[in-house]
């Protein structure tokens, strides 16, 4: 199975919690920070980067329980482990990227507005529509069969009365039915600045 590129996914601190089997016994623990690619649990079991280890959880009260095996990516000593999701369902990928993005909007301190963004790709042109931006990408809603991985031109503005924003991006993930996350690949520094600016 490819490995999942945890970083590709938006994550959010959290208190969820997780039962992990190692060598035939159950330990139950937290989650404190959930993403689509991963978790990070807090144990002060050894567990060694490389190891796979069987998962179950509940994102959330109302969500089914998702079970899927892990890989250890990463240790902090007396503090815990970073998880890869390995053999997670699309489904079950799709509703934690659902319930982080949701999550991520409600605790803006200052809400942002919706923008439009001009959007370039192999198949044509469409307009979609942001409200959700960092210097390091951003989240486009549309319906548009895009592929993850692809490269986009796009063109927006920032509303601060500077000029257009014209950069790459590559599609890093893909929510159904709702839009795709984009990593910008060539912003320059003063449109970072700008965009910095309106983050709040």
């Amino acid at each position: 199975m490819p490995q999942v590129d945890r970083r590709k996914y938006p994550r959010e601190r959290t208190e969820l919690n997780v039962e992990f089997t190692l060598e035939g016994e159950v330990h139950r623990t937290k989650a404190v920070s959930l993403g689509a690619g991963g978790l990070f649990l807090e144990t002060t079991e050894d567990i060694p980067p490389g190891n796979r280890i069987p998962v179950r959880f509940r994102a959330a009260k109302h969500l089914p329980f998702i079970e899927t095996q892990a890989r250890v990516r990463h240790r902090l000593t007396g503090k815990g482990v970073g998880i890869e999701l390995t053999e997670i369902k699309p489904e079950d990928r799709q509703r934690i990227l659902r319930l982080v993005l949701h999550h991520v909007e409600e605790k803006r301190q200052h809400p942002r507005k919706p923008f439009i963004t001009q959007v370039e790709y192999g198949g044509g042109t469409f307009l979609g529509s942001s409200k959700d931006i960092s210097a390091g990408g951003m989240f486009i809603e549309t319906k548009e069969n895009l592929a993850e991985g692809s490269e986009i031109r796009l063109r927006f503005h920032l509303d601060d009365g500077g000029p257009i924003v014209i950069v790459t991006a590559q599609v890093r993930f893909i929510l159904q039915n709702w839009g795709v996350g984009v990593r910008f690949l060539d912003l320059s520094p003063a449109d970072a600045n700008r965009i910095h600016q309106i983050e709040g």
